[in-house]
């Protein structure tokens, strides 16, 4: 069975995911691109510093096949990255190639366009990343699709928290949540086990690739 690879790598939702030899990575900071290079995509959810680094994004474009970004950060990228790849992205639009599908969905975060994500691998896992949003009765859609993977946040950002990060869960009803920006990661665990005891946590130590059998 393949195994999705995860690397936490910074205290925030910087993420660096790999299955087989497809490589995303979301929202870096805080790291050098040695640390998570090669990558095939890189995504950005929003414009806040804790998310979008444009000297250390303009790096990492420049071997990423592929640069999805919301409107507000893509726009600042645009004079840095070729434009056939650079995907100005909006809730609902889905771009697609050989490898993966990726659709944005609107983010409930106070940012400008802020964004969350579904990754689907063809073949393989569909994984959602939350960014920092705020759990929403919209995202329930996102749980009919059959999500493996869901990375949400549970700290830091406005309104976020093990609770909010527990809601999330409920409504998106993963296979395995993986907590990020944060850092209370036992009372997030409690919560969900709680809620939804068929949910597997797994608590993803920084700078650690780890495996997850999906």
């Amino acid at each position: 069975m393949e195994k999705l690879k995860i690397l936490w790598f910074n205290e925030y939702s910087g993420l660096r995911i790999s299955y087989k030899d497809i490589v995303l990575v979301f929202d870096p900071f805080q790291t050098l691109a040695s640390n998570i290079a090669p990558l095939n995509y890189l995504i950005i959810s929003h414009e806040h510093f804790d998310h979008f680094d444009l000297k250390l994004d303009i790096e990492l474009s420049k071997s990423a096949q592929m640069v999805l970004a919301d409107l507000e950060s893509g726009t600042r990228l645009r004079k840095y990255v070729q434009k056939e790849r650079l995907r100005i992205m909006k809730p609902g639009d889905t771009y697609k190639d050989k490898n993966v599908s990726i659709t944005a969905f609107k983010s409930y975060h106070p940012a400008v366009n802020p964004l969350t994500y579904l990754v689907e691998y063809y073949g393989g896992p569909k994984i959602f990343y939350a960014s920092d949003s705020l759990p929403s009765p919209e995202f329930s859609i996102l749980a009919k699709s059959g999500i493996d993977v869901a990375f949400v946040p549970i700290g830091i950002a406005p309104g976020a928290s093990p609770r909010a990060g527990s809601e999330m869960v409920q409504i998106l009803k993963p296979k395995v949540a993986v907590p990020v920006h944060g850092t209370r990661f036992e009372e997030f665990n409690s919560l969900v086990r709680a809620r939804n005891p068929d949910v597997i946590v797994k608590i993803v130590p920084r700078d650690v690739e780890v495996e997850v059998e999906v």
